[in-house]
């Protein structure tokens, strides 16, 4: 039988393609074990986005909380780079 923590959970459901794959990589870059289900539905013809209910962004039913904190965290700007932010500078 296998463990609930390691079903795939559904926490964000995105109708831009784009936005779910940036969603799904910040979640990866903080450790986060994400994958996306219909993105390539989406992306072939986006206007059953809708009727498909978007792109899925899924996480481990383990990592939920962690994910969900994530997605707040961009949703207020925390990832928000500075209005004086120099992409050129060296980031030490």
């Amino acid at each position: 039988m296998r463990d609930d923590q390691d079903g795939w959970l559904t926490v964000a459901r995105l109708n831009d393609a784009v936005e779910a794959q940036l969603l799904q990589g910040r979640l990866q870059a903080d450790g986060i074990e994400a994958q996306l289900a219909d993105q390539n539905h989406v992306q072939a013809d986006p206007l059953i986005a809708i009727a498909l209910g978007g792109v899925r962004v899924q996480v481990k039913a383990r990592d939920a909380a962690a994910a969900q904190a994530v997605i707040e965290a961009l949703a207020s700007g925390d990832y928000a780079l500075d209005d004086d932010f120099d992409p050129g500078s060296s980031v030490d």
